[in-house]
């Protein structure tokens, strides 16, 4: 498995991907309406911590895509998806995945979108303060 993604072959791989599988094939699975942009990105899950090596514990987990990012929309021409892909920070055993969208929608009422930015930038400073120290508490702790 590991010297198909040191090869890029992921294609291999991707078909045997448990959500694909799911989303194809499971009419009853509640996520097999959604939609998933094309994955041209090495698994993001089992990486040893600290490092760019997938798991070498005794159990061996085989590489997977564990993060993923999935959309519905009634008109999906409303959606288009600009980048699917992963960065790569060691601290962790998984490799966050990122998604940039262009979204359609239908009206744009201005003092709502304003008081709706307003609500996100708040939101997103009080999160970005939490990150940074949750960052600086980690590598202060190494």
């Amino acid at each position: 498995m590991v010297s198909n993604i040191e090869t890029g072959k992921l294609s291999h791989l991707l078909q045997y991907d448990q959500l694909l599988h799911e989303m194809r094939a499971n009419p009853t699975f509640r996520l097999h309406t959604f939609t998933e942009p094309p994955i041209a990105f090495p698994p993001t899950y089992k990486y040893d911590r600290h490092s760019n090596s997938y798991d070498t514990s005794e159990k061996r987990r085989i590489p997977a895509w564990c993060d993923r990012i999935l959309y519905r929309s009634r008109d999906p021409s409303r959606i288009e998806n600009l980048w699917y892909g992963r960065y790569e920070p060691d601290i962790s055993d998984h490799r966050p995945v990122c998604g940039v969208y262009r979204v359609v929608v239908k009206k744009v009422v201005p003092e709502n979108r304003a008081k709706e930015l307003a609500k996100v930038k708040k939101l997103w400073e009080k999160e970005l303060v939490r990150l940074c120290a949750e960052m600086a508490a980690f590598y202060e702790a190494r």
